[in-house]
């Protein structure tokens, strides 16, 4: 097969020029047609979300991409959150780290609130920063409670004085007992065993964390973190199953991913055949990617015997040049992009 496309460009630029982002889109035609499907009103698969006991669909839509974009664009979001519910997802993910995107969100929900499981964060060390912060989401998103409400970046967090009384995390679970939040969460890029203490505490209702066949070998979140995870029955929801944007770079709406588009759909099948993984964690940069994503993961099968060992020997080799691009692993964490 030739590597140029019908309009004479090659397959590298037509990704870049059609979004293929870190977030995660498709390419080509014939996952625009695998996706037909799902504009049709074909139910996407959903799985529990753990001890929410709330089925969510296997892809939720994450809001950084067209969140970061410049210029700066809230209807955008708004455009890509009303596609995405249309096209059948009904979980949203989103920040006020993420510039714009919680005031998108809020744009598009009004009467749409309760079709989704909504999420947002909250990056703070000290309780008056988190109230302020979650005071401004729940403005900004137009809602009187969100689904979700994660304690952001636990890895760069003090978790040894979070769980105090006047701690954050001691914050967000009073928040959940007076219903400004369903559940609890935390998120997590690096530094897995940051995370141990809160997931044995049994407070954690839902784990985001990175899940992808490379960075497995660098961060070890597989090994290290979910089986904690699922022995409390902590949901999981995977998050750059690519790897994230190339050189961090949301703001740009042609920024690749790390994996080159020949392994995306390795990287999909791979994230969610993880024990005890619910969704992913997919953004966009805009509502055309929305349909091919979804295709990607609805299509996912299981990866074969043979298309495992392919994956760890490939996992391994990218690791070697990735090194821990989303922070240190140990140590006093440093990370300062890739809000996801």
């Amino acid at each position: 097969m030739s590597n140029e496309t019908g309009q004479g460009i090659s397959r590298r630029e037509f990704v870049c020029r059609t979004g293929v982002v870190a977030g995660g889109a498709l390419w080509g035609a014939a996952a625009a047609q695998a996706a037909a499907p799902a504009a049709e009103g074909n139910a996407i698969p959903k799985r529990v979300l753990g001890k929410t006991g709330v089925p969510v669909t296997i892809m939720t839509l994450g809001t950084a991409p067209c969140g970061f974009i410049k210029p700066a664009n809230p209807k955008l979001v708004a455009e890509c959150v009303n596609a995405a519910i249309d096209l059948g997802l009904s979980a949203i993910d989103t920040a006020p780290a993420y510039d714009v995107a919680e005031e998108g969100v809020g744009l598009a929900l009004g009467k749409r609130r309760k079709q989704v499981f909504l999420s947002t964060k909250v990056l703070a060390d000290d309780v008056p920063t988190a109230e302020k912060i979650l005071a401004n989401s729940l403005k900004m998103l137009k809602t009187d409670y969100v689904d979700l409400l994660y304690f952001h970046q636990t890895g760069e967090r003090n978790v040894d004085i979070c769980r105090n009384a006047d701690g954050v995390f001691t914050w967000l679970v009073k928040q959940k007992k007076a219903g400004k939040i369903r559940f609890v969460g935390i998120s997590i890029h690096n530094h897995p065993a940051k995370c141990l203490e809160l997931l044995e505490s049994g407070e954690v209702d839902v784990l985001l964390t990175i899940i992808n066949f490379v960075d497995r070998h660098t961060y070890r979140f597989e090994e290290k973190v979910l089986p904690v995870a699922r022995k409390h029955n902590v949901g999981i929801v995977a998050m750059k199953a690519f790897g994230g944007a190339k050189g961090g770079n949301y703001a740009d709406p042609n920024c690749p991913p790390l994996l080159d588009a020949q392994h995306l759909e390795l990287a999909v099948r791979y994230s969610l055949g993880i024990p005890g993984v619910a969704t992913l964690d997919i953004g966009c940069h805009n509502v055309d990617q929305i349909r091919p994503n979804i295709a990607m993961v609805v299509g996912a099968k299981p990866l074969t015997g043979e298309e495992t060992a392919k994956v760890d020997a490939l996992g391994r080799k990218m690791a070697a040049q990735w090194k821990d691009h989303l922070g240190p692993i140990a140590g006093i964490p440093s990370y300062r992009g890739n809000l996801a």
